[in-house]
């Protein structure tokens, strides 16, 4: 199957048709170089950040505050099984920053701005794979912009509070459903459930269709442990007991697979729908999506598809239950809250700052650089791992405390920085808003019951299971 590559080193030009080109070789964009540098920084690290094992404790902040500390720019090498060089990792708030906002430096188009490495064999479903990186998280330049700037008009103030009403709705429903239980698990009953229908609302996704995405968004938070077990097993290497535990059943990588065959055959149906037969929703404007008169190519399609129903649904739906998590464990910051709404929005920025619901981004240099001490030659790996960032005492008094008075809590770099900033920040603090609002009137004493459980994935914060009682009403 002929693949779509952005060209390494393209240019910033405005016309797709001339930054891609396809190609069936198997290779990355770009090939990656090591270190052409010495270390600047030395550091005994007993972790590994592509231990997918190791974020179903919730994210390593303790090993992120040892290597800021001690390793701010520190080279994290990969095991023998993957064919690429390792990566840098960044854990300061203003390193993160900086290279976030020089892509002029630091690439998101080069080689992807999502994937720690392309250098495992490839996932079965190559599909999924290239859809990865067919999307505007992988692109740079105008190119990014002109494909990110017409989706605005879904984002802008205007929409957002007139979707309020809508998302406002459909909270009351949700609660007036788990009402009479006086206990549920709070990921299934509301935080899955409400970013599909806002999401759903802004594309255009027709009523009956919706359930879908939900159980598609349940099994691509499970894709890169699906995708490593497959590795795993296809090297003949045998399991550790932790290791064990997460694998999935043979049946569940079989549903996998016929599920994103679905997916993809109903993005493309709808998207090749909406080209024919445009209506005022989202869906319209990424199916006709123009630069310089030529409309983006199906692979394109493709990745805008998994880009938006993932980003869409994912973040929003993490940042819910894991406000409630924060909230059952700071019990006086509850109360604080409780007694003045004002400090609603503020609690919602803090808390999103302490969740981090996507963990990292990645970018390739384009050139030779520096960060701090350490020299970095081009095509190399640059991962901003923004959970780390959002608790860097150098920005964050008290980092791992959460306080929702905090007067800087909204300077979070949960969703981003700079022209890669997410597209739905304010549709997902609108959400937040309205949900917590709502559960403080109607369930005061709402608190988790049991342990959370967090899905193997170092790419988003992907709670499974937040057990929840409260008063039956």
């Amino acid at each position: 199957m002929s693949e779509v590559r952005i060209l390494p080193g393209a240019p910033e030009l405005t016309n797709i048709s001339m930054t891609i080109e396809l190609n069936s070789d198997k290779q990355p964009y770009v090939k990656i170089a090591s270190p052409k540098f010495e270390e600047a920084y030395k550091f005994d690290r007993t972790f590994d950040l592509t231990d997918l094992i190791l974020f179903t404790k919730g994210q390593p902040y303790g090993h992120f505050k040892d290597l800021r500390e001690k390793a701010p720019v520190y080279f994290h090498e990969t095991g023998p099984e993957d064919n690429e060089p390792g990566f840098w990792v960044l854990t300061s708030y203003k390193d993160i920053e900086y290279v976030s906002k020089n892509q002029q430096i630091f690439s998101s188009q080069l080689a992807g701005g999502t994937s720690l490495t392309h250098g495992f064999e490839r996932p079965e479903n190559d599909l999924l794979y290239r859809s990865t990186m067919d999307h505007m998280l992988s692109l740079d330049g105008m190119l990014h912009l002109n494909i990110r700037n017409p989706h605005m008009t879904f984002f802008n103030p205007k929409y957002v509070e007139n979707l309020k009403k809508k998302v406002s709705m459909k909270v009351d429903n949700l609660l007036d459903a788990i009402a009479p239980l006086g206990k549920c698990n709070l990921v299934d009953a509301v935080s899955a459930e409400l970013p599909l229908f806002t999401l759903c609302e802004m594309l255009g996704v027709p009523e009956p269709d919706r359930p879908k995405i939900i159980e598609w968004m349940k099994l691509l938070e499970m894709a890169q442990l699906l995708a490593a077990t497959q590795s795993m097993e296809n090297r003949g290497e045998r399991f550790s007991e932790e290791q064990e535990a997460h694998a999935p059943d043979p049946a569940l990588i079989e549903a996998f697979n016929k599920m994103v065959e679905e997916m993809f055959d109903y993005g493309r149906s709808i998207l090749l729908s909406r080209r024919k037969d445009p209506k005022e929703d989202l869906l319209s404007v990424i199916a006709n999506l123009e630069v310089e008169g030529d409309k983006l190519p199906n692979e394109y399609l493709d990745g805008s598809w998994l880009l938006i129903i993932f980003a869409g649904n994912d973040t929003t739906r993490n940042s819910i239950s894991g406000t409630m998590n924060l909230l059952s464990e700071n019990p006086t910051q509850k109360e604080l809250v409780m007694n003045n709404k004002d400090l609603l929005p503020n609690m919602v920025n803090e808390s999103i700052r302490m969740v981090s619901p996507v963990i990292y981004m990645r970018r390739t240099t384009k050139e030779e650089t520096k960060i701090r001490d350490q020299m970095i030659g081009p095509n190399e790996k640059v991962t901003l791992w923004y959970g780390a960032a959002n608790r860097d005492p150098e920005i964050f008094k008290n980092p791992d405390v959460f306080d929702i008075t905090r007067d800087n809590a909204k300077k979070h770099l949960a969703f981003g920085y700079g022209r890669h900033l997410c597209l739905g920040k304010h549709v997902a603090n609108m959400q937040l808003e309205v949900v917590y609002q709502k559960i403080f009137e109607r369930f005061p004493d709402m608190v988790q019951d049991g342990e959370m459980v967090i899905t193997p994935n170092n790419f988003v914060n992907a709670i499974q299971e937040l057990p929840v009682k409260f008063t039956p009403k």
